[in-house]
């Protein structure tokens, strides 16, 4: 099976792509502009000759690489709805629909909170991310009557070459590493090579739809979390970064590592899905 990647070179597609070649599948990346044109033309290449297709969208304006002013905030919902419209309208011009449709998103989707726990079933908040989550979400809605659907609901993805731990790595090796904020906000996280393996296990089954939340079933505070790393690096954790000098480098893009939730994996685990890296020294450990 043939399974075209949107979003495919960022750190998590990167990844899938990878993922993908070891199971004996086909990653095919799609790179931007995404128009309903290009994209129709792109899959009817496998209806072409009768290959089995699949849809993997993870693309959209990155929310970790320049602060939220009120235009970036719009490109970041723009650049995820618009390429959902655009595969919702290739998609209803083609006499074959694909295997599966694979969409991202995050757990942003849930709000913050200090105390809740949350799964696929809990409801949506309220604040920015979780607005752009739920617009996210809703405008797949349609492509339920096409294929079956899912959508991944990614936490903090951990790896070498992307996501939060490069940056924090230099810090922490000159012993000036500590807890980001109070500490006690949650972090779920994500080894991504669990992020890689759980995509391209919904993309093949069958009784998976709907929402999946990408995250390790062992989420942990900041201050743990941080703590995990100075160990695993033979560091000291003594520098406590106050959330107030992060709010003025970062801008609103600080409630990233300064508000959490602790969301468990509930849906991959009751349809038996097996994490490589279920604990955080796991997955620190094998990133070394």
């Amino acid at each position: 099976m043939r399974v075209y990647i949107l979003g495919g070179s960022g750190f998590i597609g990167r990844h899938l792509a990878q993922e993908l070649h070891r199971q004996g599948l086909i990653p095919d990346v799609i790179r931007r502009p995404y128009t309903a044109e290009s994209l129709r033309d792109t899959f009817a290449n496998s209806i072409r000759t009768g290959e089995r297709y699949a849809i993997c969208n993870f693309a959209g304006a990155s929310l970790n690489q320049r602060r939220w002013s009120a235009a970036y905030r719009r490109e970041i919902v723009r650049s995820r709805v618009d390429t959902v419209h655009a595969v919702i309208a290739a998609l209803s011009q083609l006499p074959v629909a694909p295997e599966a449709y694979v969409q991202a998103s995050a757990v942003g989707y849930y709000g913050t909170s200090l105390t809740e726990t949350f799964t696929e079933d809990a409801p949506p908040g309220r604040d920015f991310l979780a607005s752009v989550c739920v617009e996210w979400e809703q405008a797949a809605a349609p492509l339920r009557s096409f294929t079956r659907t899912g959508i991944l609901r990614f936490g903090m993805v951990l790896g070498r070459d992307g996501g939060a731990l490069p940056l924090l790595w230099p810090v922490f090796q000159l012993g000036l590493g500590g807890p980001l904020g109070s500490g006690s906000q949650w972090i779920s996280w994500i080894h991504v090579d669990d992020a890689a393996r759980m995509a391209a296990w919904l993309l093949e089954e069958p009784r998976a739809e709907g929402p999946f939340n990408a995250t390790a079933p062992q989420p942990v505070p900041m201050r743990e979390f941080t703590r995990t790393l100075a160990e695993a690096l033979r560091r000291p954790h003594l520098t406590h970064v106050p959330g107030a000098l992060l709010r003025m480098a970062l801008g609103r893009r600080a409630t990233l590592v300064l508000e959490g939730q602790r969301v468990l994996p509930q849906q991959a685990l009751d349809l038996g899905f097996s994490f490589r890296f279920p604990t955080l020294s796991d997955a620190i450990r094998d990133l070394l």
